[in-house]
């Protein structure tokens, strides 16, 4: 069975602390999974080490089977990220963010994400800083989604 998400003793340390120590898990592919924990029990840490945002003090990381660290370009590919924070350009109109997309994902649908965009009531030409909180998690979410990944964390 193929997995969407493995890693194996898996660590980050911050100086002499450990944010994350030998983590080893296994996320089938078509499954969905929750990461449930205190606040500092290690769950934005693991996340962002395995979109290639932080590098592993110890241990491995692979989504969809490729290394964010060996294999960047392959593990950005398959991967859909959407961050707690949905980091997005706020002075942008959502069709600019989207045509950022469009031109940094190969697989990109521009007919999903105007689709969904449309749907939810949404402008493409609204600026990004103009909509509210939940429909900016929806902007970043429909940008994770339309390049259509094979893992989406």
């Amino acid at each position: 069975m193929s997995m969407a998400l493995e890693t194996r003793g898996l660590g980050k340390r911050f100086g002499g602390q450990w944010a994350l120590r030998d983590c080893t898990l296994q996320v089938p592919t078509g499954s969905i999974a929750a990461l449930v924990g205190p606040n500092g029990a290690g769950k934005t840490t693991l996340m962002q080490m395995a979109v290639g945002l932080l590098h592993p003090t110890a241990g491995e990381v692979f989504v969809a089977g490729k290394s964010p660290w060996s294999t960047p370009g392959a593990a950005l590919a398959a991967l859909g990220y959407v961050a707690q924070d949905h980091p997005l350009y706020r002075g942008y109109q959502v069709a600019e963010i989207f045509q950022l997309g469009r031109r940094l994902n190969a697989r990109w649908d521009e007919s999903f994400a105007e689709q969904r965009m449309a749907e939810l009531g949404i402008p493409l030409q609204k600026r990004v800083g103009q909509l509210s909180g939940g429909q900016q998690a929806q902007v970043a979410l429909t940008l994770a989604l339309a390049k259509r990944p094979e893992v989406l964390l």
